[in-house]
């Protein structure tokens, strides 16, 4: 029925408002997201139509909605703090097309582009963001970095290919440091009471998910973390295999604040591996451990094979009665182990 509704609403928007419908109605499905309480910039984030500013041609070239709804409201902040604007600068060190520039013109206030293009739309070029000094101070940075490989800018885009270009790294991990490295220059960079927004998306590379905002650093103050709709992706068009996979339609806007002059607090993400089968955790039960084993091993085992694994665990050198143990965390979870009555276990779900 739903389906039915939606196609006959489809038909009846085109015929009224033509091939502008569409734009009306992702205008309409987000307004109570992106509006609240007498705001225009919520936690949701949606610009169906770019404006003007920059180019589209430009490949991962945000919208200058974007540039300008942060502006319009760190300029709000300020002016409620009390603070004046006459002196106030934009920076954007990826620049691009000049998206930024043109917003911040249009709005009455100074800005600085700097790109690694050498010959760059707007604003200086050959600039070396792992390498150059930033050589202005600003009250708000605006931070679009390639994502990952997802586009490969030097050598694609614009030039040759450039060994310090984040769209070139050899890894996931070499790009997360190194744009770690971009961002800790450019917040300290920053004029005290200044705003570093950094706008990244979640990228799926030979079928492993990676979110880049999940895994960079965060700096300063965590003013906000703004999720923002994606439209007109090229990822969209294309067809792929037959596994099931979640599209990625959002892109996500972190806003961090510098409140001190020269402590600088951060945190970054550190991953690591928990071995279990020779490691303790006070998360770790009797019952997993022994499911876990048993899982790893076919999902059938003997009391005998059992003791046998497990007798070296740190769980085990703890209890001197670890073979009791074991048997009564089986005893105790009967629907879990079947046994033959022989002293063999099988788990009671299939192993995979």
């Amino acid at each position: 029925m739903i389906q039915d509704e939606l196609y006959l609403a489809e038909r009846l928007l085109k015929k009224e408002f033509g091939e502008n419908w569409k734009e009306i109605v992702r205008h309409l499905g987000t307004r109570e997201l992106t509006s609240c309480v007498g705001r225009d910039l919520t936690s949701f984030m949606a610009f169906p139509e770019r404006k003007q500013g920059g180019s589209n041609r430009w490949r991962g070239n945000c919208s200058p909605e974007v540039v300008r709804a942060v502006l319009k409201h760190v300029l709000q902040c300020r002016t409620y703090e009390g603070k004046q604007n006459q002196d106030f600068v934009l920076l954007d060190p990826m620049s691009g097309s000049g998206t930024s520039g043109d917003v911040a013109a249009s709005e009455g206030v100074q800005s600085i582009l700097y790109d690694l293009n050498p010959e760059p739309a707007k604003g200086k070029g050959n600039w070396d963001a792992l390498k150059d000094e930033v050589e202005e101070s600003s009250s708000m940075i605006f931070l679009h970095p390639p994502y990952h490989s997802i586009i490969q800018y030097s050598g694609s885009v614009w030039g040759k290919p450039h060994p310090d270009d984040l769209s070139h790294c050899s890894s996931y991990r070499d790009y997360i440091d190194k744009l770690n490295f971009i961002i800790k220059k450019l917040f300290i960079s920053l004029r005290h009471g200044g705003y570093l927004a950094v706008l990244v998306g979640d990228i799926r590379t030979q079928g492993t998910f990676h979110s880049i905002a999940a895994d960079m650093m965060t700096i300063g103050t965590l003013v906000s973390w703004i999720v923002k709709g994606q439209y007109n992706c090229r990822s969209s068009s294309r067809t792929y295999s037959g596994k099931p996979f979640i599209p990625i339609v959002t892109e996500h806007l972190l806003l961090f604040k510098k409140e001190e002059w020269l402590m600088i607090p951060f945190s970054y993400r550190v991953n690591g591996i928990c071995d279990l089968e020779k490691n303790d955790s006070l998360a770790l039960s009797w019952f997993h451990l022994i499911r876990g084993i048993m899982e790893k091993n076919g999902g059938t085992m003997s009391l005998k094979n059992l003791y046998e694994h497990l007798e070296k665990h740190p769980k085990a050198k703890k209890n001197q009665y670890y073979k009791e143990r074991i048997r009564a965390c089986i005893y105790e979870h009967r629907s879990h182990f079947q046994t033959d009555g022989k002293g063999t276990y099988r788990l009671a779900y299939a192993v995979e």
